[in-house]
C-alpha cells in the first residue's frame, strides 16, 4: 500500500492543500487564503508607521511603501495558520506523508515555522511557485514532482 500523501502548494497569499495524492482521483483541494489580504494589509496602509519611504530613481521623489517586516510578520502568520491545520490533520492521521511546493521567499518562512511532527514526514520541499496552476494541471505537475523526488531517492 502507498503512503498517505498530501502537499501543500503556496505563495503569499494563497494556499492550496492537494489531499489524497495516493489514489487516483485524490480529494477536493482545500484552499486558504491569508488573512493579511483584507485586514492586516489595509491596517498597514492606514498606519503610517509600517511604511518605508524610497527614492523613485525617475522622478526622484520620495515614494512610500510598506515596511518589509510588516509583509514577513504577515507571510508568517499565514504560514502557522496553515501549518496549523497540516498539523492537525496530520495527527489525525490522515496523511503519512508531506510535500511542500512554495513560492521561495514563502517556503523559507515555512521552512523556519514546520511542527517538529510535520518535519517528520517532509518528504520534499521545493521553492517552486505552481500556486496559480488550473487544478488538474496542478494535481498532475505535483504529482509528477514527487514521482521524479521518489525515483531519485531510491536510487
Amino acid at each position: 500500500m502507498r503512503p498517505r500523501t498530501w502537499a501543500l502548494v503556496m505563495d503569499g497569499m494563497r494556499a492550496r492543500i492537494l489531499r489524497r495524492l495516493d489514489s487516483v482521483d485524490g480529494e477536493d483541494p482545500v484552499e486558504m487564503v491569508s488573512k493579511a489580504a483584507s485586514v492586516h494589509l489595509r491596517d498597514r496602509i492606514a498606519d503610517t508607521k509600517d511604511w518605508g519611504f524610497s527614492t523613485d530613481q525617475s522622478s526622484g521623489r520620495a515614494v512610500a511603501e510598506p515596511d518589509d517586516n510588516a509583509i514577513r510578520h504577515d507571510m508568517e502568520e499565514f504560514a502557522r495558520d496553515t501549518l496549523s491545520y497540516l498539523e492537525a490533520h496530520h495527527r489525525s492521521d490522515d496523511f503519512e506523508r508531506l510535500a511542500i511546493f512554495a513560492a521561495p521567499a514563502m517556503l523559507g518562512v515555512l521552512r523556519l515555522e514546520l511542527p517538529a511532527g510535520l518535519k517528520r514526514i517532509l518528504m520534499m520541499d521545493s521553492p517552486l511557485n505552481l500556486i496559480s496552476l488550473p487544478e488538474r494541471e496542478l494535481r498532475d505537475r505535483v504529482l509528477h514532482l514527487i514521482h521524479e523526488n521518489d525515483k531519485h531517492r531510491s536510487t
